[in-house]
């Protein structure tokens, strides 16, 4: 048996929950196995059969790859008409050149979901503190590689700092991720791609990396993903005056028994579920709690939260019990 009593709205807080898991997959077999996807993207006729065929573990033909992520991330920085430039110098009060970039007129109606709020630029010449190079390759028959995770395994976003590409076929490639979107080669300043957190999209752009990346030889991709839950919090509050009648049927007299009919007490051979045992009622007798039911208008049981061991109640102060669940 059990007691009710209503929740108050105060009573019920839905608190976010950031939790973060790392994962390592060795072996294209375990690419595969875990639906993380290496494809090709070229920039060639979508009808071709080089477009069909030109792939790694996806029925997406290469020219489909290559054009939407080129839509996705790099359509700002792309010259319109694509164009070579000389760069062009800023200089301090000393007359000392501290930057070279490339000015160029871009498609900037498009969003391109930059990762950082640093200056970007499609120029491989480019060399400052103040930003980085986001080249994307345009020349005829041009090819870029992208590596796509599922939702499943990065849940919300992939943590900055945390991605990591290996490939020891051929060059050896240890490809790391500097917390701004930019990807770089180990040992290097060389940036080989970009990589975006909330799509679990990674784009490499470097040519010397692309020569073994469609290798199925022994590459390594490890990141930590972060993903939020919901924790509901449910506060239990029992007052000094509640609650204090236990509902155990072993503390019921045996032997007697009442019937309620009209307005008096009837006795029939059935159990007095008002009668108690004298150590029952002795004021120094607490009812200890054991389970609590969760339950909707309709009185229907949703949930039981059991205690780890059995808690009396409190006849000076408020017994307080909180109830988390994750969603």
């Amino acid at each position: 048996m059990g007691a009710f009593k209503q929740f108050l709205s105060t009573d019920v807080t839905v608190v976010p929950f950031v939790v973060n898991k790392s994962f390592t997959f060795n072996g294209s077999a375990s690419f595969v196995s875990n639906n993380i996807e290496r494809l090709i993207g070229s920039n060639i006729d979508p009808l071709s059969s080089a477009s069909a065929n030109n792939r790694i573990t996806s029925s997406i033909s290469s020219s489909q790859v290559y054009n939407s992520i080129k839509q996705l991330y790099y359509t700002n920085y792309i010259p319109t008409p694509p164009q070579s430039q000389a760069p062009t110098p800023i200089y301090d009060y000393n007359g000392n050149i501290i930057e070279n970039y490339i000015t160029t007129a871009t498609n900037t109606r498009f969003y391109n979901y930059e990762q950082t709020s640093l200056f970007q630029t499609n120029s491989v010449n480019y060399s400052s503190n103040y930003g980085f190079e986001r080249y994307f390759p345009t020349e005829s028959s041009a090819r870029i590689g992208v590596i796509s995770i599922p939702n499943d395994l990065f849940g919300d976003y992939i943590n900055p700092n945390t991605f990591t590409y290996q490939s020891n076929t051929g060059t050896v490639f240890n490809i790391l991720d500097n917390g701004e979107g930019v990807l770089y080669r180990s040992g290097s300043t060389d940036h080989t791609g970009i990589i975006n957190y909330s799509h679990g999209t990674i784009v490499f752009t470097s040519s010397s990396l692309l020569s073994n990346f469609t290798s199925s030889g022994n590459v390594t991709c490890s990141f930590q993903s972060s993903r939020t839950i919901f924790e509901t919090q449910y506060k239990c509050t029992i007052r000094p005056d509640e609650f204090n009648y236990s509902f155990n049927p072993s503390l019921q007299l045996t032997g007697s028994a009442v019937f309620f009919s009209g307005s008096t007490w009837t006795d029939y051979p059935l159990l007095n579920p008002g009668t108690l045992k004298d150590f029952a009622t002795s004021s120094y007798f607490d009812p200890y709690i054991t389970t609590i039911g969760l339950y909707n208008e309709a009185q229907e049981l949703l949930a039981i939260a059991k205690l780890a061991q059995p808690l009396p109640t409190s006849r000076t102060t408020d017994t307080t019990i909180i109830i988390n669940l994750d969603r």
